[in-house]
């Protein structure tokens, strides 16, 4: 049954809407938990703020008790004391009932730590020194603030969550001059400024400025202004003129100052960040309240919409189904209207016309009474037989070839004449129509067969006449139905007539409708000049079929689906031709729509790798440049991917004006972070110009979100044949990246068969030196940052080296053929040898790469073991795990690691920053080294960024309890920033190359 057109638009109408609540929901879900992580992030925020009223509080009485037992006047401050001690007692109170608040994210160890803490009465702090009621109080202390630096990673929220990191830096740095503050006020009444007390004092001095930078890098601007507004100020001056003072003259400081003075300036500029401090908070729970407020505002919308949604929806579900009821009514009494018509048509036929019926194979299948009449035959004597049974023999035969080639093979009625034989032995004449009776498949199921007995016009010629006289009415009555048919046919399609010329002699008003024209203004004219493109011909002897594009009066385009028939006269001449159209432009422009948004790429709008090879295919003399980024990865793991895709769209942008204007260029992204530029007809030495300068106008700084980015990029040029022009060029970036330059035009020096050659080079050459033992280990010095270079090293990392003809090969050269073969076990093997026998009488640590291929391969595994069994030194191997190659397998790594770590092996994260850098790794793997790849160490006196990644990864390392090792330290400046960020070890030329021996 077919719905009729209202009750189709209800089902179209209520599918779009299905659509927009099901998305609705999906919003609605997303920001139920939006909401709930800002509640959660809420009580954290209250949770930090409290535990920091706690720690400001417990300053104060750490101040005040100093202050009281370094002045001897214990009993004059006990009033000042007890008012010190009530406070950090309240505060401790309100961070409990704070945390409690919080049912799902309750810590029970901060609420024992500051149970802890309330109960220091039980310490008897005033029988201790100075210095051990000091380290109590600083302990404590230092213990809250831990609390506040892991509250960040529990915080959903980035711009909350960054909030907290700032002010996890502002906290330890009010605390690293609370610190200063007791130790000057110890030193300034008991006269003593020894070396321990101004070594101590500079160390903190070193922190707060450190934990100070680090939080105007993390504020946003109103808080880092706030904070230039309210530190500073006659005591600030005051306080910074006595430190500087201290720091200038070392030890020479006048003792006469009034330790009070000090005291209550170093108090008032600590009670300043205090302030601070609650400004932070309150932005920080102000922005919370905004988004909250935001949510719950579209939340009460959203349950709107959705509530009248679902009242729609049961409408038209109601009337969608009152609508089905009423349809299949209808259709069932129509469908038995249907049926008595056709038993009435069926009576009509049988009494009128000699009707049977056959089967796709001719059997005889129906005959009704007036065949069994006419033919002598019983109705059971001709169903299942074939209609030669009444065959006449005197029968043309090709008249059953015809009329079987026109009903099976046309699949078309066939008309004529046929002599038959009667049971009798008489003969009667018949004039036929077969028609073959299909199904939707285009398949003879039957066919039927209806005749007229013409025996008296044969017999008798004075009746020929009278069936002329027939003839002409039939004739009448077919030119009447062909009439009704074109009628028909200029209703519901376009139409449009020419003569065989091509000249336009009639339009039907579809046809008007949609040319805009007047039949006026069309008739007389050619049709081609319709055409929006190439004219189509109209000499065809036979019917055409295809898409015409043509232009409406106003200029815009249209295309229709369209047949041409010539129509014959009597002598098979072709008198004018018949142009059926249907109008599929709203097919046309969806389709036009479709192909350009598959060619453009949806994050730059530049074009994509589709639009990039069918404009190769559509151009000769072709050249391309490969543009990629590089360290791109680091962007979006510090940033997000997010703040990424701003990054690529600003530099697409970059690209795209500085050759927008050339004609000759067109641009492309082809996935991530790589571009790429195709020239056409492009001369040489220009487009190497033009590469360089878009390399330097993408290492041009600019800003992202108010972030400053510098970035580098590598290029491969290519010049090559257009079948070979894409691989040259990626070819060409590798080994520009590989070498560390900025861009490499492709030769055939740099294609596979040179690569190859150079591999069987150095596989040889590799080979021979296992056999005569020129693979040598070189050590090079890890230095401890605390110590520098004043102390003989006690770590070395063991590193591969071969002899060639004298001459000392990096494994840079040979490292990834061995690779390639079995030959890199080998390598492996020989390291271990050699610094397992080196180290074994030695009193020092000593570092050996391994790959994940070495972990994984058994043979390997199972000769560490054996060395380690053998020698018996595994508290002094350190194993690196080259952190550069993906880790699929954990679970064979983590067992590798459990098991070394039995003999009292260490295990390191090597090249960590780049490759595959995740800090998922660390803890998975929980290793004890983690060594930060060089290409971030070099550049930390040159790129602020990078500055902030290492020191994110020192942070990290240091809660997870690692020790940090700076890759590629070359100079004095790298060595000073790397122990100001806290790494714990240093590694490069600064101090001393790889050597044969120690």
């Amino acid at each position: 049954m077919r719905l009729d057109l209202k009750l189709r638009l209800l089902i179209i109408l209520i599918i779009p809407l299905l659509f927009v609540i099901g998305l609705s929901i999906t919003l609605l879900h997303g920001m139920l938990v939006t909401k709930t992580n800002l509640e959660f992030t809420k009580y954290h925020v209250a949770e930090v703020e409290a535990i920091s009223m706690a720690v400001h509080y417990l300053q104060t009485e750490r101040g005040v008790t100093a202050e009281a037992m370094a002045s001897g006047e214990i009993d004059k401050k006990t009033k000042k004391l007890s008012l010190a001690k009530d406070g950090s007692n309240t505060a401790i109170s309100e961070a409990i009932e704070r945390i409690l608040l919080c049912k799902v994210c309750t810590d029970e160890k901060s609420i024992e730590l500051l149970e802890k803490i309330k109960a220091r009465a039980d310490a008897n702090l005033l029988n201790m020194s100075i210095f051990e009621a000091r380290c109590y109080y600083t302990k404590n202390i230092a213990s809250l603030l831990n609390i506040i630096k892991v509250t960040p990673s529990l915080i959903e929220d980035k711009e909350n969550r960054n909030y907290i990191q700032s002010y996890s830096h502002l906290s330890s740095a009010k605390e690293e001059l609370g610190q200063i503050r007791s130790i000057l006020v110890q030193a300034l009444l008991s006269k003593d400024f020894s070396d321990d007390i101004y070594i101590l004092f500079k160390e903190h001095l070193k922190i707060y400025t450190l934990e100070i930078e680090n939080f105007k890098t993390l504020s946003n601007p109103d808080i880092t202004s706030f904070y230039d507004d309210v530190f500073q100020g006659e005591d600030v001056d005051a306080m910074f003129r006595i430190i500087e003072d201290i720091v200038k003259n070392k030890k020479k400081i006048d003792l006469k100052v009034d330790y009070s003075s000090w005291f209550d300036n170093a108090t008032i500029s600590v009670n300043l960040l205090k302030n601070v401090e609650d400004e932070l908070f309150a932005t920080v729970n102000n922005l919370i309240d905004k988004k909250l407020d935001s949510i719950h505002y579209k939340l009460a919308m959203l349950i709107s919409f959705l509530g009248l949604s679902a009242i729609i929806v049961t409408i038209l579900l109601l009337l969608i189904a009152r609508k089905i009821l009423f349809s299949a009514s209808s259709l069932e009494n129509k469908y038995d209207n249907s049926l008595l018509l056709l038993e009435q048509y069926k009576s009509t036929v049988d009494g009128g016309f000699i009707v049977s019926k056959s089967d796709e194979n001719g059997v005889i299948t129906y005959v009704n009474d007036e065949l069994c009449k006419i033919s002598g035959y019983t109705r059971d004597e001709l169903v299942g037989k074939t209609h030669s049974i009444m065959k006449h023999p005197n029968t043309d035969v090709k008249i059953f070839e015809q009329m079987w080639h026109t009903i099976k093979d046309l699949k078309k009625p066939w008309v004529g004449e046929m002599k038959n034989l009667a049971k009798d032995g008489s003969t009667y004449w018949l004039k036929a129509i077969i028609s073959p009776i299909i199904d939707k498949n285009g398949n003879i199921i039957e066919y039927i067969a209806m005749r007229t007995d013409i025996t008296q016009q044969k017999e008798i010629t004075s009746y020929f006449e009278d069936q002329l006289k027939i003839s002409t009415n039939n004739f009448n009555c077919s030119m009447h139905l062909s009439k009704e048919y074109e009628k028909a046919i200029d209703s519901s399609t376009i139409l449009l007539r020419t003569d065989i010329n091509g000249i336009i002699t009639y339009a039907n008003d579809k046809f008007l409708e949609i040319s805009k024209y007047s039949i006026e203004e069309l008739v007389g004219k050619n049709h081609n000049f319709l055409n929006a493109q190439d004219g189509t011909s109209i000499d065809h002897k036979t019917l055409w079929e295809g898409v015409i594009k043509s232009k409406t009066k106003l200029g815009s385009d249209f295309w229709t689906k369209t047949t041409i028939i010539p129509i014959k006269n009597l002598d098979n001449e072709i008198i004018e031709y018949l142009e059926i159209r249907f109008d599929i432009t709203e097919i046309m422009r969806h389709k036009e729509e479709f192909e350009l948004a598959a060619k453009t790429d949806s994050l730059t709008g530049c074009g994509n790798r589709l639009r990039l090879n069918y404009d190769m295919q559509e151009n000769d003399n072709l050249s391309a440049v490969i543009f990629n980024l590089d360290n791109f990865r680091q962007i979006n793991d510090f940033y997000g991917h997010d703040f990424g895709d701003l990054v690529i769209q600003s530099i697409a942008n970059k690209i795209y004006k500085s050759i927008s204007e050339d004609e000759n260029f067109k641009f492309y992204r082809l996935q991530g972070d790589e571009f790429l530029t195709l020239a056409i007809n492009y001369p040489k030495e220009e487009l190497i110009k033009k590469t360089k300068k878009i390399i330097s106008l993408i290492k041009k700084k600019f800003y992202v979100r108010k972030e400053e980015m510098l970035l580098s990029c590598s290029a491969g040029i290519s010049f090559e044949p257009r079948e070979h022009l894409l691989s040259t060029a990626n070819m060409a970036l590798k080994i520009a990246k590989k070498s560390n330059i900025d861009f490499l035009v492709y030769s055939p020096e740099n294609s596979l068969e040179g690569q190859y050659k150079n591999n069987l080079l150095w596989t040889k050459k590799l080979s021979s030196a296992i056999k005569e033992g020129d693979l040598v280990t070189y050590y090079q010095p890890i230095v401890d940052n605390k110590k520098g270079n004043s102390e003989k090293p006690i770590k070395y990392e063991c590193l591969i080296r071969m002899i060639d003809d004298h001459e000392i090969v990096s494994p840079a050269r040979f490292l990834d053929v061995a690779k390639q073969t079995r030959q890199y076990f080998e390598i492996t093997k020989t390291v271990i040898h050699q610094a397992f026998e080196l180290f074994k009488d030695k009193d020092a640590e000593f570092s050996i790469n391994l790959s994940v291929l070495d972990i994984l391969e058994p043979q390997t595994l199972a000769y560490i073991i054996e060395m380690l069994q053998k020698y018996g030194i595994g508290e002094k191997v350190v194993f690196e795990i080259v952190e550069s190659e993906s880790i699929d397998n954990f679970e064979d790594i983590i067992n590798f690691i459990n098991e070394v770590k039995k003999y009292g092996c260490k295990i390191a994260i090597d090249d960590f920053g780049t490759g595959y850098s995740n800090f998922e790794y660390l803890i998975k793997l929980q290793a004890d080294y983690l060594k930060i790849d060089g290409s971030l160490i070099k550049n930390l006196n040159k790129d602020k960024n990078t500055l902030l990644v290492v020191s994110t990864i020192v942070e990290f390392s240091k809660k997870l309890g690692m020790k940090t090792v700076a890759e590629f330290v070359e100079n004095e400046e790298i060595f000073n920033i790397v122990r100001d960020l806290g790494v714990d070890y240093s590694q490069g030329y600064y101090f001393s190359e790889p050597k044969g021996e120690i």
